[in-house]
């Protein structure tokens, strides 16, 4: 977490594919595997794939006109600005309005719910979007998919859970916007930064 006060925006590029462990998941694997990782904001598992993964961290300053003391309205303002970087690609995208929602896998996968603030297209989730908070301030780490898949996940859910979390998550290639990974990360961080200069 940065310690000079200052917003910073981050465009990540994982090296390899990697299973995420929210601060409260639990490891559906028993923790043999190489390639999982724990992440201290909070939500549920999240599959990371260099080839369909578009990831975009922004850190937020406690005390700065975009922090919120409330945690579920601090994603407001992002959600805003991350559906509108859709929408001008041609995504009708929104902001989810309402509070924490489960899905189908209890909260157990990340894109199987919706929280407020998070992205989605006719209720299906674009962006998911989890916040750590310290004193420093609030870190909000994005993750959007070229086309949604669980990954290894499929095989920690039974066939019709599976199918359902398909139902309730969405990427950019399923909504018929051919570009890459880094196009859209660049896309996600033209319009954070743009709002930044405001």
């Amino acid at each position: 977490m940065p310690r000079d006060g200052r917003r910073r925006i981050s465009w990540l590029r994982p090296v390899a594919p990697a299973l995420i462990l929210g601060s409260a998941s639990p490891d559906p694997f028993g923790g043999i595997r190489t390639d999982l990782v724990r992440r201290r904001s909070g939500g549920g598992l999240v599959w990371l794939d260099p080839e369909t993964s578009a990831w975009v961290d922004v850190f937020v300053p406690a005390g700065d006109p975009l922090w919120h003391a409330d945690v579920g309205k601090a994603f407001h303002w992002l959600g805003r600005i991350l559906a509108a970087a859709f929408a001008d690609v041609g995504i009708p995208a929104s902001v989810h309005p309402g509070p924490y929602e489960a899905g189908p896998s209890d909260g157990l996968v990340c894109f199987a719910s919706l929280g407020p603030g998070e992205v989605m297209v006719n209720g299906r989730k674009l962006i998911g979007i989890s916040q750590r908070r310290t004193r420093e301030g609030s870190r909000f780490q994005c993750i959007a998919y070229n086309r949604f898949e669980l990954g290894p996940l499929e095989a920690a859910l039974d066939s019709a859970t599976a199918t359902r979390v398909h139902s309730r998550a969405v990427g950019w290639a399923d909504l018929g916007i051919t570009a890459s990974p880094d196009e859209i990360a660049k896309q996600m961080v033209s319009f954070i930064a743009a709002h930044d200069a405001d």
